[in-house]
């Protein structure tokens, strides 16, 4: 007896210590205490975001990040967490650019990012992934230090190839110093064959009124000789790929001038001028940007009443079960999405939209809002989008905080 406790014991130890040695030892702590623990042991963090529905991150999960020699080293080198990219770790999925998943991030006990990866790692590229991140640090290319010498180093060509090169790799957007580099080249003629497939290959990264779109215009003919058929057509659609570009990086920053600049060569695209209802919404986020009260507000008003006495109540409910009858007769087929759709119409096309324009028109109209004049404007639009779409939440919260804020405004005074 005694000798077959001596047996389990023994096994039991064995067996322990497997279970404690393998894998990565990930970390139930916060983020922040993450980083207070990485500056404190002076090691990098290295973060899992992931995703409940995400298979590529499970599969990591039951066949990467258990294995031996994965968690041996990574259990080395760096403190080691996970988070749920739309849970805990939204925020921090936000500050470092994290929109696809797994996606793997090495940071510094400041919580700058050293080194990034997005996708799939089978165990023998995890542990590289990892040696890649520490070599970063050492050899002085991690996102951070780069980031740090971007300013002083604005006009050397060889520093900012790197740069983007490196800021690409890591699913980060360099606008600014993809335009740096074009400033400052010497190396690529601007009418040459070189520089419209440069221009193509990262035209994700160039904004209107910069030198990219003076490239552009000055060689439009140049490139349309040389470009074959293909590229014909990406070169008759780049002035609109550099207006949105715009707009998405003006929505990205809060940028007023770029939401400017952004209208005015919007404009400028073939079919805009019919398009009074989206001028009118990004004349709106101008305002907005600029945090001009006065002129949001008057536009807001404008924008409401038109909307509202479009219609009656009684044609958009008529015309929203037109097209819900319709959808379901011609193109409803029964399926995950087919369902959706069809429940989504069933509340109303134009009712939805014209909902979802009161709170979030009204929402901004809110933060400027000051007098009851103004407070009874705005409640008489949520009053006409509950006669839209009855006990919808995303209206009873606008309410509420508009009669918080009536109620705050009446204490202080």
């Amino acid at each position: 007896m005694n000798r077959l406790k001596t047996i389990l014991v023994v096994l039991a130890m064995v067996l322990g210590g497997q279970l404690f040695a393998e894998g990565i030892d990930f970390k139930q702590i916060s983020f922040e205490e993450a980083l207070a623990k990485a500056q404190q042991e002076n090691k990098l963090v290295f973060i899992d975001f992931y995703t409940e529905w995400c298979g590529p991150c499970k599969m990591m999960a039951n066949n990467v990040f258990p294995n031996e020699r994965v968690g041996n080293f990574y259990n080395r080198e760096f403190i080691n967490i996970q988070l749920d990219a739309e849970k805990e770790g939204k925020a921090a999925a936000r500050k470092y650019g994290v929109n696809a998943y797994p996606t793997t991030v090495f940071i510094n006990g400041k919580g700058e990012m050293v080194y990034k990866k997005v996708g799939y790692r089978d165990i023998a590229a995890a542990i590289t992934m990892g040696k890649e991140a520490i070599a970063a640090v050492s050899n002085g290319y991690s996102m951070a230090d780069l980031k740090a010498e971007y300013e002083s180093k604005k006009n050397d060509e060889r520093f900012l190839k790197l740069y983007i090169a490196k800021m690409i790799e890591y699913r980060e957007e360099p606008y600014d110093a993809v335009e740096a580099w074009l400033k400052i080249q010497t190396e690529v003629k601007e009418n040459d064959v070189d520089m419209m497939e440069y221009l193509f290959n990262h035209r994700k990264y160039l904004l209107v009124d910069g030198k990219a779109e003076e490239i552009l215009r000055a060689n439009y003919n140049e490139y349309f000789d040389i470009a074959t058929s293909a590229e014909e057509k990406t070169l008759e659609s780049m002035q609109a790929t550099l207006v949105y570009n715009t707009r998405q990086v003006a929505y990205k920053t809060r940028d007023a001038k770029l939401m400017r600049a952004f209208i005015t060569n919007w404009k400028e695209l073939p079919g805009s001028a019919e398009k009074t209802d989206e001028l009118k919404g990004y004349e709106l986020n101008y305002c907005f940007l600029a945090k001009d009260a006065d002129g949001y507000k008057q536009l807001a008003t404008a924008y409401m009443d038109s909307m509202m006495s479009t219609k009656t109540l009684d044609q958009i409910r008529a015309d929203d079960k037109a097209t819900y009858d319709d959808y379901k007769a011609t193109k409803y087929s029964p399926s995950i999405i087919g369902n959706k759709t069809l429940e989504k119409m069933a509340e109303g096309v134009e009712a939805t939209a014209q909902k979802d324009a009161i709170v979030n028109i009204g929402s901004k109209y809110l933060k400027f809002t000051d007098n009851n004049k103004e407070y009874k404007q705005l409640l008489s639009w949520i009053d006409y989008g509950d006669q839209l779409i009855p006990s919808d939440s995303a209206m009873g919260k606008l309410r509420a905080d508009v009669l918080r804020k009536m109620e705050n405004t009446k204490t202080k005074k």
